[in-house]
């Protein structure tokens, strides 16, 4: 059912699933981020001319803010109890990174919202993904 709608993802993306585990010692609960899979998505950027819509900015304040939103489409659900990282090409390059950070490293992304796409006869085909770039770029605790 999925062959034709794979066939338009062009690109993969790394998922990370959240694991939570409590400290035996002090009771607090750990959340660590773990690799999952990879899967066949078609990413791009949020851009809009709206000024209600927030786009791709960085905001020098008392703390310096780099806020980039991205829309994924997908043959699998995605939850906000995942993060996304490692979005690339047909050949395989990295498309989102960070420069410099410390070696141009694939941008991290947490997961805003997820809306079903359905065929015609209301049978869902794939879905639509919302991202942010994430504040903490690693992966891990």
């Amino acid at each position: 059912m999925f062959d034709v709608i794979e066939g338009l993802l062009s690109m993969t993306l790394d998922v990370y699933r959240q694991e939570e585990e409590q400290d035996p010692d002090t009771g607090v609960m750990k959340r660590q981020f773990m690799y999952y899979k990879t899967i066949p998505c078609y990413a791009r950027g949020i851009v809009a001319q709206n000024v209600t819509r927030n786009l791709d900015k960085q905001v020098y304040n008392n703390r310096y803010e780099n806020q980039q939103y991205l829309e994924i489409r997908t043959t699998e659900r995605l939850t906000n109890r995942e993060k996304v990282s490692n979005i690339r090409d047909a050949s395989g390059n990295a498309i989102w990174f960070e420069f410099n950070y410390p070696n141009d490293t694939p941008t991290v992304f947490e997961v805003v919202g997820t809306t079903p796409i359905t065929d015609p006869f209301g049978g869902v085909v794939g879905y639509n993904t919302s991202l942010k770039r994430s504040e903490n770029q690693q992966i891990g605790f």
